[in-house]
């Protein structure tokens, strides 16, 4: 027997009620008859027991509504046959199997004992979708994420368009091939320089639709053929011209752009000279900072002795600070010259970045964690290589047998009633991490004191462009400082172009500690990001500091820190270290680290005038002062 697809269940049985068919694929919900009617009663009545005037079916002219249980919805059932289960969308926990046939009686009409019971859960309203997070301005990005303008690849409008659009977008998109081709040859190249200056591509497509909307405005009737002979150079292009290009255009833009654009002021309610008296109230206490890196007193001549002692017995072998591999170091070069061994390095340049917990991770198992440089997992081959290994210096006895320490000494002219914000840059050299680039300004008006470069005591091994923002021609090009012109040792004070913005080189780190010494006195308070860097690398004990890490620190507390660059985004709402691979620039992130000590002052003065503390002459005055 076929089974039946429903295909009769809407018209009458031909039989009527006289229909033996335990299962009948037609209807037998005649018109006129009752639901509840008991089927199973009237068939054992006998024929002749029944009127003859009484018709087995009665028909109405109008007909009436069916009485149709919950359970049976939206479905024509005959009354002598179970009904069927809507799907309500969760599990339905059916009684015992009910007997067919005719002994089966109307489960539709009958008790709650027979009524599927549905489980809670499929009741419950479906969740709407979470609504998107709607950032608010000048809020800090979220943990993990970065708030980055993504460029697309689409010609800027301008006013007075030399082409149409479709031209101008198929120009672009053949500009950006061709810089694409020569920026994936600097990642591969074997130059340390040239690597630093690779572009990701959201860099490179906003150079890209720089340059185009640049020749667009500038070129006129000519654009179609100036962008032309553009793309055919870039497709020629050497990778020398390639890297002189990227020099000349991001590297000298970034330092005019820094030495002319001064920083977004805070508001802190307060007079230049009561600022700096209110840094009293600000300075970092000294008692423990050796923990976190700090040298507070100058190491004595014993433990200067036993650091050389112990550099000789391991024969300066160094573990590299990128890979972590272990070689040796040859301060004084090998016979064949070599200053390391071990080869070439290869590493990941960028942090290791871990993602969140998700609640599925129990089942579907924990991401793993990638570098941020080339989104590789961690413990992956390293995406750049380098020729030499490099390493650095941590312990304050050893860094003072390369280059002994100093306390601040008295000066009789120190810079009177401001503060001096400083930060360096720092390279590698065969003694470890040294400074290649001091800068100071003055706080809180945040101008320029000192920017020059420094040359180290050992052999440069890697002048860290990708962080220092020093290029080895500049570096090494630079001219010599000269101590009888005063603006030698701030040429960028009033640089407005690019030949301005030379700086002149120091010969070593000691006449350059000497230059800041120049404008200091143990009691001028020194502001920083993550001063003992900057302290360690210039050998300076100073009693008066302000680190503006101890100013924000991290919920998760020391050693965790806040990067400068995101206590500027989060405090300050400014993007700063913006240039990418061409690295930072000192100048930049000591005015930055300025205004975030302003802000820092701006919120605690209010908090004390709130408390009934006033500004006098003299300094803060508290509320029990005004009581005597």
């Amino acid at each position: 027997m076929w089974s039946s697809k429903g295909l009769f269940t809407t018209i009458i049985c031909p039989m009527g009620a006289a229909c033996k068919v335990p299962n009948c694929i037609f209807t037998h919900d005649f018109m006129g008859t009752q639901p509840s009617r008991d089927i199973q009663a009237e068939e054992s009545v006998p024929q002749s027991a029944a009127s003859p005037e009484e018709p087995l079916i009665e028909l109405s002219p109008e007909p009436k509504k069916r009485k149709i249980d919950q359970t049976s919805e939206n479905s024509n059932i005959s009354s002598t046959r179970p009904a069927k289960k809507a799907f309500t969308g969760g599990l339905v926990a059916t009684g015992p199997s009910k007997p067919s046939g005719k002994e089966a009686p109307d489960n539709l009409s009958k008790s709650k004992e027979n009524t599927p019971r549905q489980l809670k859960t499929s009741q419950r309203p479906i969740s709407p979708s979470p609504k998107p997070v709607q950032k608010k301005p000048g809020q800090a990005p979220a943990p993990g994420t970065r708030d980055v303008k993504v460029q697309s690849l689409n010609p800027r409008p301008i006013k007075g368009e030399p082409a149409q659009w479709a031209v101008r977008h198929a120009l672009v998109q053949k500009m950006h091939e061709a810089m694409a081709a020569l920026n994936k040859k600097a990642k591969e190249s074997s130059d340390p320089e040239l690597q630093a200056l690779h572009l990701d591509e959201n860099a490179l497509i906003k150079a890209a639709l720089d340059e185009e909307e640049h020749l667009a405005k500038t070129q006129g009737k000519v654009y179609r053929n100036v962008v032309g002979q553009r793309v055919m150079s870039y497709k020629k292009m050497k990778m020398e011209d390639w890297k002189a290009h990227l020099l000349k255009n991001k590297t000298p833009a970034n330092q005019v752009d820094a030495a002319t654009k001064a920083p977004q002021r805070v508001e802190t309610g307060l007079s230049p000279e009561q600022e700096t008296m209110f840094l009293s109230h600000l300075i970092t206490n000294q008692t423990g900072l050796e923990r976190h890196g700090y040298v507070t007193q100058v190491p004595s001549p014993a433990d200067i002795e036993e650091a050389r002692q112990a550099v000789n017995w391991v024969a300066n072998w160094e573990v590299c600070d990128r890979c972590a591999t272990r070689f040796q170091v040859f301060p004084d070069r090998r016979e064949d010259g070599a200053l390391t061994t071990g080869g070439h390095c290869t590493y990941h340049p960028g942090k290791v970045m871990y993602p969140q917990r998700k609640k599925t991770d129990n089942i579907t198992g924990r991401e793993e964690p990638r570098h941020m440089c080339c989104r590789e997992p961690q413990g992956s081959r390293g995406c750049v290589t380098l020729n030499t290994h490099v390493f650095k210096v941590v312990d304050g006895k050893r860094m003072a047998s390369i280059m002994p320490f100093i306390e601040t000494p008295p000066n009789p002219n120190p810079i009177k009633d401001k503060a001096v914000c400083f930060d360096c840059e720092m390279g590698y050299t065969v003694y470890g991490l040294e400074v290649i680039r001091l800068t100071a300004t003055s706080w809180p008006d945040g101008e320029s004191l000192i920017d020059v470069l420094v040359r180290p005591l050992g052999t440069v091994l890697d002048l860290n462009t990708r962080y220092s923002g020093v290029t080895p021609d500049q570096f090494f090009n630079a001219p010599e400082y000269d101590p009888s012109d005063p603006a030698s040792s701030n040429p960028r004070a009033s640089a407005t172009t690019k030949e301005a913005t030379c700086l002149r080189i120091v010969s070593n780190p000691e006449a350059a500690r000497a230059l800041l010494l120049s404008h200091l006195s143990p009691e001028t308070p020194l502001l920083g990001h993550a001063l003992e860097n900057d302290l360690n690398v210039m050998r300076l004990v100073h009693p008066t500091i302000i680190d503006t890490v101890m100013l924000y620190p991290h919920v998760k507390g020391l050693p965790i820190r806040h990067s400068l660059k995101t206590l500027a985004k989060s405090q300050l709402g400014i993007e700063i270290q913006t240039a990418g691979a061409a690295g930072h620039d000192s100048l930049e992130d000591a005015r930055y680290t300025g205004e975030l000590v302003r802000a820092k002052v701006a919120k605690e003065w209010r908090k004390l005038q709130d408390a009934g503390w006033t500004m006098t002459p003299q300094g803060l005055c508290s509320p029990k002062a005004h009581l005597r």
